[in-house]
């Protein structure tokens, strides 16, 4: 007890708050998935310029955001995206890009952090990414760069393109997810024996 005659945190059964905050395993993971999208970020296939038919850029983010939680995904985003950028640089460098990929990582989060990973929830969490995200911060990012029109194309080819990879990037993200989550569980438990 406390000296004011209350139960202290862990007395009480609750966790403190920043319990995880800086934890070196959930560091290092956000560091080694950042590296793995960075390398992802080469190997995706292009139809088109514009129209890209499958990438594996966004696993890392989702893996982060569904066991570490909203904070290391906001910096995972933040980070991955430099690093995206470094390893496969496609004209300048614009920052809000990294806003966008900072908050899709924060979406993830908010839909699969110490929740069920479930196809309906993925899906749900990328249809709003592709609202938010795709449709709203990025076509603003392109009207910036580009001008109304060119945004607008680009913005409704990454309509399309989105649309068409939902279906493939909700059962990868359910498959991976589900058996990462497991063994992160797992592991966590045998280390607290």
């Amino acid at each position: 007890m406390s000296a004011m005659g209350k139960k202290t945190p862990l007395e009480n059964g609750t966790r403190p708050a920043n319990k995880t905050a800086f934890s070196l395993e959930n560091l290092i993971l956000m560091a080694l998935m950042a590296g793995v999208a960075a390398i992802l970020s080469r190997f995706s296939i292009y139809i088109t310029p514009t129209f890209k038919a499958i990438g594996f850029a966004y696993l890392p983010g989702a893996i982060v955001a569904m066991l570490c939680g909203p904070w290391y995904a906001l910096a995972y985003g933040f980070v991955s995206d430099a690093l995206q950028y470094l390893a496969n640089p496609q004209g300048g460098y614009f920052p809000g890009y990294a806003l966008s990929e900072m908050l899709s990582c924060l979406i993830y989060a908010l839909f699969l952090y110490e929740r069920p990973i479930t196809l309906w929830r993925v899906i749900a969490a990328r249809l709003v990414i592709l609202v938010s995200v795709t449709m709203g911060l990025n076509y603003i990012w392109m009207r910036m760069m580009y001008g109304t029109v060119a945004g607008g194309y680009y913005t409704g080819a990454r309509l399309v393109n989105n649309l068409v990879q939902l279906p493939f990037h909700a059962l990868i993200i359910t498959f991976v997810g589900n058996r990462l989550a497991r063994f992160w569980r797992g592991r966590k438990a045998r280390a607290s024996l």
